[in-house]
């Protein structure tokens, strides 16, 4: 299994039905309240023809007008409450629906918070957020319609073929006989459209994945326009989906108009034909006929209920299986519950790792972060190093080898208190739409407004967000569009001030910054390291030259180690690195001095 993958707890065929509606245990009386709703509009609706027969058969016969009101006013309550209750019924069902959702939801999004960073490297933001939308939409309509109307339809079925029974065995046995036969025919059409919805609903994930990814690059879209081609590329999912559900629609919707016309006239053909010499007789009455006729023509409807709800119920265990694979995934490895102690060294021993299997990214890496001091990683794109820093911050494990922190392995730490003790500032910063003071602190009320400002100040971007309307209150658009790159990174740097932690991981921290902005980072870098202990990932030198120690990494290897005096004079490919940025050489150290060059 490569890196990347999540294991499940437990592989099942499918997830049981009682899994899901054990969900339902605090919404018990919504259910009951539907159900029982639902049972009693079943009721009425059998009871509304059986009034219409006693008005034929007994108040118009006797040509008693009173007792005929009664009847037809009787007839016109049971309508009325019929209404009501199934007002009741929608919303008791419609509450229940949206609260178990609402708990799936819940418990999916924390179990995906807990997932390991390389699953989320196999998944496309927009892709996972439109299945999990989707499939929670499954399971709504589960609870909101699928199941309690596949149960009231079930009911109302039998009830209505238990009292054809009970008037005229013989006529009901004829009428029965051919609905096995339309329900499975209803059955393996829906079946088979199925299919085709199940690929509208994969071209809608796709459609939504590639808007939120030509949204995000909007900038990439219109500098380099390419805004025809983003539209195209989705108006071509969204046309297919179209394309797709209308002709799924159409044979659907065709098919049931096509069924409904021809089994309604046949039903009640077959019954006039069967009653009609009782009636000449006079063994059965007129009110038997309509009751009869009244039923054959409602008998299509719940069976049509009863087939699609039995398609309803084959997608809901479709999402309910891909909702409870997510949620089945082993969260990340907690440690062991111990709080980490980092009193003296941090030792990478004969690290390797890969996210392919077969692939290794980093292979046999060995070195040593004394506590204090700052250490350096620098070499060509695709060397291995923010995988190193990656490995640190225990985004991933290890393939082989290991992360001891004086001696412990790294796995023996909480998780979630080592990753406390680490500032952690990336080269492409994520800002949340909201404002400064919560962007620094990042939601933790434990870090009031002045220590904002302070680590603010500390990184020199007090002045800055001075300048913004509200201050540290200033709201921030989504992803900071609304400030400068190089102001992103001064938020990014105050985060890891504000947190106070024992050791700084920056990776490519001032890449994207502007000379001046660099300068100023540049300053606050002494007092920012004071004390703590630095792991420093950078393209640009000036941040590094005073590192205690280099390591020059290439092709997943330290070829070499040292201070910049040492790898200066050794290492040609370093030789170059500083060459190209310090075209006089001889003053590269003094200048990196003038700038504040980092030295813990």
């Amino acid at each position: 299994m490569t890196t990347a993958e999540a294991k499940p707890k437990k592989k099942k065929p499918s997830v049981p039905l009682s899994r899901l509606l054990a969900y339902m245990a605090d919404s018990r009386g919504l259910f009951a309240a539907g159900l029982g709703a639902m049972l009693l509009v079943s009721g009425a609706q059998l009871a509304g023809p059986l009034i219409l027969r006693r008005i034929v058969d007994e108040a118009i016969p006797a040509g008693d007008v009173p007792r005929m009101l009664r009847l037809a006013l009787s007839y016109l309550g049971l309508v009325l409450v019929m209404g009501g209750l199934t007002y009741w019924q929608t919303i008791a069902i419609a509450k229940l629906g949206l609260s178990v959702v609402t708990k799936i939801k819940r418990e999916l999004f924390s179990r995906m918070l807990s997932l390991p960073v390389a699953w989320f490297d196999g998944h496309q933001v927009g892709e996972l957020m439109a299945r999990v939308e989707s499939d929670s939409e499954k399971l709504r309509q589960f609870f909101s319609n699928v199941g309690i109307y596949l149960l009231g339809s079930s009911i109302f079925l039998a009830g209505m073929i238990a009292v054809m029974f009970a008037m005229e065995p013989t006529a009901a046995f004829y009428l029965v006989l051919p609905m096995p036969a339309v329900l499975a025919l209803v059955i393996f059409l829906f079946d088979k459209l199925r299919a085709w919805y199940e690929k509208a609903r994969k071209l809608y994930a796709e459609t939504v994945a590639s808007v939120t990814e030509f949204v995000q690059g909007i900038e990439v879209i219109r500098a380099f326009d390419r805004a025809r081609y983003a539209i195209g590329r989705v108006g071509k999912a969204s046309r297919e989906k179209r394309d797709l559900e209308m002709k799924a629609g159409i044979v659907e919707y065709g098919s049931m108009s096509v069924l409904g016309f021809a089994i309604g006239p046949l039903m009640t053909a077959l019954i006039i034909s069967r009653l009609a010499p009782g009636i000449v007789e006079g063994s059965l009455t007129i009110g038997t006929l309509l009751v009869f006729i009244s039923y054959a023509q409602r008998l299509f409807d719940p069976l049509m209920g009863i087939a699609e709800n039995i398609r309803g119920l084959q997608q809901a265990r479709v999402a309910m299986d891909r909702i409870f694979g997510i949620m089945d995934l082993e969260p990340e490895p907690a440690g062991s519950g111990r709080k980490p102690s980092f009193e003296r060294s941090i030792e990478f021993r004969d690290v390797t790792f890969a996210y392919k299997e077969g692939e290794p990214v980093l292979e046999n890496v060995s070195f040593s972060i004394e506590k204090g001091k700052t250490l350096a990683l620098v070499g060509p794109s695709g060397s291995g190093k923010t995988t190193t820093v990656s490995l640190l911050c225990r985004f991933y494990r290890p393939t082989a080898g290991g992360i001891l922190v004086d001696g412990t392995p790294l796995e023996d730490f909480d998780l979630a208190s080592w990753r406390r003790t680490i500032g952690l500032v990336l080269q492409d910063v994520y800002l949340f739409p909201g404002s400064v003071l919560e962007n620094v602190r990042i939601y933790d009320d434990r870090i009031g407004e002045p220590d904002v400002w302070q680590a603010l100040k500390t990184v020199h971007a007090d002045a800055f967000v001075d300048r913004l309307h509200g201050g540290v209150l200033s709201e921030l658009s989504e992803r900071g569009g609304n400030i400068s790159t190089g102001e992103k990174q001064l938020v990014s740097f105050a985060r890891a001030v504000a947190f106070s932690p024992e050791l700084v991981v920056m990776d490519e921290a001032t890449a994207s910054v502007d000379v001046a902005t660099e300068r100023r980072i540049q300053e606050s870098m002494a007092e920012l390291l004071e004390g703590k202990t630095a792991v420093i990932v950078a393209h640009r030198l000036s941040s590094i030259l005073r590192a205690d120690q280099i390591l020059f990494f290439k092709d997943g290897r330290v070829v070499a180690r040292g201070r910049h005096e040492d790898l200066l004079a050794t290492l040609p490919e370093y030789a170059e690195l500083v060459r190209l940025q310090f075209p006089d050489l001889e003053a590269a150290p003094d200048g990196a001095n003038r700038t504040g060059g980092a030295r813990a």
